[in-house]
């Protein structure tokens, strides 16, 4: 076994020599490594093969386990973390992607994710994301209102995302990324018509009419129940015209 005091060679180590110390580091979290092994010309990349064998050797995780093992935490009880800060600004994803670039996607990892929605980039990566989920549920444009709820945000690890960037708000996150495509109320929200006005349900009823049943003028006859609650305008019903179809079109058309 190399050991750190035998050697002293203008802190240049082999691939396999660097793995030798790690193993040893990581055996003893009180082992010193050799004098700046971190800072010298081949610094990083000795981070880069410590990060890969901590992963694949120590731990011996398939990648597509990496994002819901890895967290800072095991850079700490490795004895590790040091690598974090001098390199990739206290960053385990930083230092993720670093070793397998492209790889994965920040919001993939659950635990400790801090300041990835922050600012413009922040911003555009939201959407990317939800993009991606959307992709990933292999629905269609139309079909996002009926199967997307905060549900389906947290099983994605998007919960975070939807609370700092949407308010929580599955609504608020679609139309950010779809502006004007939906309308709230088709979307699964809790109370929602119970925190709205006459005027926005009356707005729900034309909706309902012109632009999704594109009913013919003179035949609002057409409009069954069925079709507002096929709609999401159930609770609409319930709320304004005593559960009545026949009363909320009667209130906009006769």
């Amino acid at each position: 076994m190399l050991k750190a005091k035998d050697k002293q060679k203008g802190n240049i180590w082999s691939e396999f020599e660097v793995k030798e110390l790690i193993s040893a580091k990581l055996k003893s979290n009180q082992m010193q490594l050799p004098h700046k092994f971190w800072r010298g010309p081949n610094g990083k990349e000795h981070a880069k093969i410590a990060i890969k064998y901590l992963i694949e050797d120590h731990l011996q995780l398939e990648q597509h386990e990496i994002p819901k093992t890895i967290t800072a935490n095991t850079f700490h009880e490795a004895g590790l973390y040091r690598i974090l800060v001098e390199f990739f600004d206290s960053s385990y994803f930083k230092a993720i992607d670093f070793v397998y670039p492209g790889a994965f996607d920040p919001w993939e990892f659950p635990k400790g994710m801090t300041g990835i929605w922050d600012g413009k980039i922040g911003r555009k990566r939201a959407h990317q994301a939800i993009k991606q989920m959307i992709k990933d549920m292999q629905i269609t444009r139309d079909e996002i209102p009926k199967n997307i709820n905060y549900r389906i945000f947290k099983e994605f690890n998007l919960g975070g995302m939807l609370q700092t960037l949407y308010n929580s708000s599955p609504y608020q996150a679609i139309n950010d990324v779809y502006p004007n495509k939906f309308k709230p109320w088709e979307f699964h929200i809790k109370n929602y018509w119970r925190n709205e006005s006459l005027t926005t349900a009356r707005v729900a009823i034309k909706w309902l009419v012109k632009e999704k049943m594109k009913t013919p003028n003179g035949k609002i006859y057409l409009i069954r129940r069925k079709d507002f609650l096929d709609h999401s305008l159930g609770q609409m019903l319930k709320v304004f015209y005593e559960n009545s179809h026949l009363k909320a079109l009667q209130d906009v058309y006769v």
